[in-house]
């Protein structure tokens, strides 16, 4: 019971460390540990066969010295070989399922694990990295995970079990040569814990090189347009050449460590096999052990290394891949923002109460305060990099503030789940983002249970219906990579599309028309005046002359507010607005001469 409970224990820290190190589910890591088990079996079944033959070589040697007469039982020894082999082959065909299923039902969960956790993230964990690097998390380093999982783990774990119990059994049968085999081992452990020590950093700078040549390629293809129209595009294809080749020698150097330690290893525990060659003879010599036992430890340690070499070679492999585990545990573990799912607020108006914030410790809004009421327009204008943009995002709480705080009806928005929150909320920003998919699909991302006739009445609202009219397959029409196929008026106005079938009570504008051409412009206004009727609406603002009318101007410089007031109000005080305003009208009588 003692000997069961030890084992147990043992299995259940293995367990919690794999689930630790590779954030692998329970059940995917008690499979794996399973697919080990199985593992061990083999190759434990695969040292019978070496027994049989030790059998077999013993007969032949007794008859060859005439020690005995009697004829050797064939078919006894083939049968004892077709059941061994059905033994490796079975359990052989458990541990492939095992182990390879489980690898590749735990890559598909934890790639839309990770995904899901992305979505989750404040968008400050997001603005902190590049999207090749969240795309390599998702896709490289997953990969290396799977790879671990599916051809390393259990190996491991069935070599280095099944080479110890076949040491502690043959202990039994002979203590001296057992330690013969066994006296190299505590070296190969030091081998390996080297190795990691030895390696580990390289592998790190590796993969930073690695992700650098991934911001390279996808900067080079969002920017290929522009580099084929100049004069730079093979300096920078040589600077990215120099990218690629700087990770070269790293990888030589990674691959020189940790196949030197391995390698190192390797030949260390071929050692024992010498070690039973000369302790066995010696041993022969004096009569201390049997022609059988010596033949039986020789044919068993020319074996027995194969599994431990196997256990060597896959944790250099759990070592390689121990910093992608660890870059998938530092996303996952990373905080995400809490709140309630209750959202019972009173009205919808947003007040920022003594709001500053800071991008990664610089300063970008400072003791900000001012309410935008429902059913009224807040514009907010300023010079570029005053903190506009920032305010919407944090009265969506895509970030949290840093001192003070926002409010939506008088509720705390840090103490509202952001998924919560965001169900009050529609965006209309100029970088619209599209999908590879259908216009219908498109717009219904506005409303997952939308029908077929709240969509064409979303569309008409925002006059998309006349330009749908014209493609070729109407709303079933795939628009390609973020609707490359329309025009950016139409991108715009089919995000507008989807914020009136949202129907949310808080809209956030930035204002569409900034670069659109006068036909378009004044159709997206024309929608976004039906848009935001009876709303709290919060807009940014870009043309000074489009936001005349509003209720209520907020002018921001240099993340600190200027002046609040009406259009009317704020001319009067000759302030900075009236600065921007009347420079706005300056550039409108501009010609060119």
């Amino acid at each position: 019971m003692k000997n069961t409970r030890v084992i147990f224990h043992g299995e259940l820290e293995s367990n919690i460390m794999l689930k630790r190190i590779y954030r692998i589910s329970e059940g995917g890591s008690w499979n794996i540990l399973k697919s080990g088990l199985y593992m061990c079996l083999f190759n434990l079944a695969t040292l019978l066969p070496v027994l049989l033959l030790a059998m077999v070589a013993n007969e032949m040697m007794k008859r060859y010295f005439g020690l005995t007469h009697e004829s050797m039982p064939l078919w006894g020894y083939w049968g004892t070989a077709f059941l061994l082999l059905f033994a490796i082959y079975f359990t052989y065909r458990i541990t492939y399922r095992k182990k390879y299923l489980t690898s590749t039902q735990e890559d598909m969960r934890l790639r839309m694990e990770i995904a899901d956790k992305i979505r989750r993230l404040p968008l400050s964990y997001i603005g902190r990295h590049d999207l090749s690097d969240l795309a390599s998390t998702v896709m490289d380093d997953v990969a290396t995970v799977e790879l671990a999982l599916s051809t390393s783990v259990a190996e491991f774990v069935g070599g280095l079990l099944s080479g110890l119990t076949a040491i502690v059994i043959l202990a039994f049968y002979n203590r001296k040569l057992a330690g013969s085999l066994a006296v190299c081992l505590p070296l190969v452990v030091i081998a390996m814990s080297l190795c990691r020590i030895i390696s580990e950093g390289t592998n790190k700078r590796n993969r930073e090189k690695k992700l650098d040549i991934s911001d390279g390629i996808q900067e080079y293809l969002e920017n290929i347009k522009v580099l084929r129209s100049s004069e730079t595009i093979k300096n920078y294809q040589n600077r990215l050449s120099a990218t690629i080749k700087r990770v070269l020698s790293g990888l030589v150097l990674y691959e020189f460590l940790s196949g030197f330690m391995i390698s190192l290893s390797h030949n260390i525990m071929r050692i024992g096999l010498g070690l039973v060659i000369v302790s066995g003879s010696t041993l022969l010599i004096s009569g201390e052990i049997s022609l059988f036992t010596f033949l039986l430890f020789l044919l068993v340690a020319v074996r027995i290394y194969e599994p431990l070499t196997k256990a060597c070679e896959s944790l250099g492999v759990m070592i390689s891949s121990l910093v992608s585990a660890g870059r998938i545990r530092d996303l996952m573990d990373y905080p995400e923002q809490q709140g309630s799912e209750m959202l019972q607020p009173e009205s919808f108006d947003i007040s920022f109460d003594h709001v500053s914030f800071a991008y990664n410790k610089e300063d970008v809004l400072h003791d900000v305060s001012f309410t935008a009421k429902q059913g009224k327009i807040t514009a907010l204008v300023g010079p570029s990099g005053c903190g506009k943009s920032t305010l919407c995002r944090l009265a969506a709480r895509f970030w949290d503030v840093n001192r003070g705080s926002v409010f939506l009806g008088g509720i705390n928005i840090n103490k509202i789940n952001p998924d919560t929150l965001l169900m009050n909320y529609s965006f209309v920003f100029q970088d619209v983002v599209l999908f590879n998919d259908t216009i219908y699909n498109n717009i219904k991302i506005g409303k997952e249970s939308a029908t077929y006739e709240e969509i064409l009445t979303a569309a008409k609202l925002a006059c998309c219906d006349e330009f749908i009219d014209r493609l070729p397959q109407g709303y079933n029409t795939v628009i390609g990579e973020n609707g490359m196929i329309l025009s950016g008026g139409e991108r715009q106005r089919l995000s507008i599309a989807r914020a009136f079938l949202k129907d949310a009570p808080v809209i956030l504008l930035d204002e569409s028309t900034a670069s659109i051409d006068p036909e378009n412009e004044t159709k997206i206004q024309k929608a976004i005046g039906r848009l935001i009727k009876d709303r709290t609406v919060l807009i940014i603002a870009h043309k000074l002359r489009s936001i005349v009318a509003c209720d209520k101007i907020v002018v921001l410089n240099e993340g600190k507010l200027i002046e609040v007031g009406t259009h009317e109000e704020l001319m009067q005080k000759g302030s900075l607005y009236y600065h921007l305003y009347s420079l706005q009208n300056e550039s409108l009588e501009w010609k060119v001469k």
